[in-house]
């Protein structure tokens, strides 16, 4: 969750497009206010058989979705009548907790973190939902999570063997960040091969540094850089090729491990002081922040760099927009990225560290529902239907076919006028609205903001990514939430004072009995005990 949270404002920056339904940053940590629309549906069946629809209220987060034609659709479709819990994202949390403390338990809610999750069930508010129903009337929604949660999609909201939340996952973040060198530059310092090996890799990082890869002779350009607040965003290909991930829990061998304690690390941080003692590496990664590491990359400093795959194409390939591909082709008519998953280390060992899917825990029903089986089943399939029946999914988001929008000749979605405002999108309700929360399958979502000719370009590159993630995340860890922040806080200093030389790797045998002795010795035991309730 904590690196979710860390990189939150990088993604929405570059989700710039408002056809997609909400990202990571609808995470169950966000809030919203008060007050409930009780919109009778416009039916036209008569006051007595209007009564007989069942009452399904969704939130209505941004208060600006009453009325749509989409809304209007599910509720014909679904034969149900929609009222809104009206609420602002900031007050969410405080708006359910009050309307639990008063007995006023809403019918559902979304995302909240798994330590609130284990505190609703602690207070006896929430339904068990039955793993039979989620497979009959989800079925799409299955086979999205065992995508990318595997066979048991499960086990993360599981407990004593109950299930009581309908998973939410932000999927590409498990294989969302890739390494990516410019093409044009390599071509320019004479090397015709992406850098498939650590040591290709500072080849390339060399000549970007003293062959004037920019060609306007100077000395000021850099092989690489970094954003020096995050510990797992500093250089994570290169402890990749030594197998170390630092700063989250994965299992070897039965056994829970933290790359930033592992031999590996120690390799890496070997590699990265060389690196930096012969200037290959930006002086000023150390107090870069995300929009300094892009515009290093804009300005045409940096010739290798750690980021999210889609901004290495063109926005048509994938989310829409513009982007880092976009900016840079408009300046170089020649520029291209070449992108992978890593480079290989001595054992071929590579990757980048990746987020775990599962940032929140997911879709509660209060516990009123587990005695209405029928309206639970209601809600589950305005879930599916909403964000994975193609049709339900056009009407809430764009509207009514060839009135609303209508599929340009590149296969995306063009909004007819006047609906090319976003004003009169507005007015009409048409501002993607996701009621379910979410539940992005984000390759069914860009297939309506990405070129069709480009969608096969998308899926390799995203393929040629790793999956090397934080299992134990989503589970509650007391002793590690008491002391996380005093570790990274330690480990990110200690690091950057080994790659720039302040200490020296004499000392990361120090390094490693201070962790411990921090804190790191009981985190490490805590974790075990997790897996092994949960996991193994």
């Amino acid at each position: 969750m904590n690196k979710i949270i860390k990189w939150q404002s990088l993604l929405c920056y570059v989700m710039i497009v408002s056809l997609l339904a909400a990202c990571s940053g609808n995470a169950g940590e966000k809030s919203g206010g008060s007050g409930s629309d009780n919109r009778p549906a416009n039916t036209g069946k008569g006051e007595e058989q209007a009564a007989e629809k069942t009452k399904l209220t969704f939130w209505n987060l941004d208060e600006n979705v009453t009325e749509s034609a989409g809304l209007s659709y599910v509720e014909e479709k679904f034969d149900v009548e929609i009222g809104f819990i009206n609420a602002s994202r900031e007050a969410m949390k405080e708006t359910l907790n009050l309307k639990i403390a008063s007995g006023e338990i809403p019918d559902w809610w979304k995302e909240p973190s798994f330590t609130d999750y284990d505190k609703f069930l602690q207070q006896e508010v929430a339904a068990e939902i039955p793993q039979e129903l989620i497979e009959e009337h989800m079925p799409k929604y299955m086979e999205w999570l065992k995508r990318f949660l595997g066979e048991d999609p499960f086990k993360y909201v599981r407990r004593d063997g109950k299930i009581y939340g309908l998973p939410v996952i932000w999927d590409i973040g498990m294989d969302g960040l890739g390494l990516a060198f410019r093409e044009d530059w390599l071509k320019n310092v004479g090397i015709d091969k992406t850098p498939e090996t650590i040591e290709e890799m500072e080849i390339a990082l060399t000549k970007f540094r003293h062959d004037d890869p920019d060609g306007n002779g100077k000395k000021d350009t850099y092989g690489i850089t970094a954003q020096g607040s995050n510990i797992e965003a500093i250089f994570s290909s290169v402890f990749g090729a030594y197998d170390a991930y630092p700063n989250i829990f994965r299992e070897k061998d039965g056994q829970i491990v933290r790359g930033e304690i592992e031999p590996g690390a120690k390799q890496a941080l070997e590699v990265l002081h060389r690196w930096y003692q012969n200037e290959l590496i930006d002086p000023e990664f150390v107090v870069n922040k995300g929009e300094n590491v892009e515009d290093k990359m804009m300005t045409d400093k940096i010739g290798a760099i750690e980021y999210y795959w889609w901004a290495f194409l063109p926005g048509s390939a994938f989310l829409g927009g513009e982007q880092w591909y976009d900016k840079l082709k408009s300046k170089h008519s020649d520029f291209n990225f070449a992108i992978t998953g890593g480079v290989k280390g001595p054992d071929g060992s590579y990757g980048l560290s990746q987020y775990n899917p599962a940032f929140a825990s997911g879709v509660m029903f209060g516990k009123q529902l587990a005695d209405d089986r029928d309206k639970m089943i209601k809600y589950m399939q305005v879930f599916e239907a909403s964000q994975f029946d193609p049709e339900t999914y056009e009407m809430l988001n764009f509207g009514v076919k060839d009135t609303h929008w209508k599929l340009s000749d590149q296969g995306t979605v063009e909004f007819i006028a006047p609906y090319t405002d976003e004003d009169e999108r507005k007015k009409a309700g048409l501002v993607g609205y996701s009621m379910a929360g979410s539940f992005n399958d984000y390759e069914f979502q860009t297939s309506y903001t990405s070129d069709k000719e480009l969608r096969q370009l998308a899926q390799q590159t995203r393929e040629a990514m790793t999956r090397n993630i934080d299992i134990l995340a989503p589970f509650n860890k007391p002793v590690y939430n008491e002391v996380q922040d005093k570790l990274e806080q330690y480990t990110l200093q200690t690091f950057i004072d080994f790659i720039t030389g302040r200490k020296s790797l004499a000392e990361f045998d120090d390094f490693i009995a201070d962790w411990k002795k921090n804190g790191g010795d009981k985190v490490l035991e805590e974790a075990q005990q997790v897996y092994e309730e949960y996991l193994k």
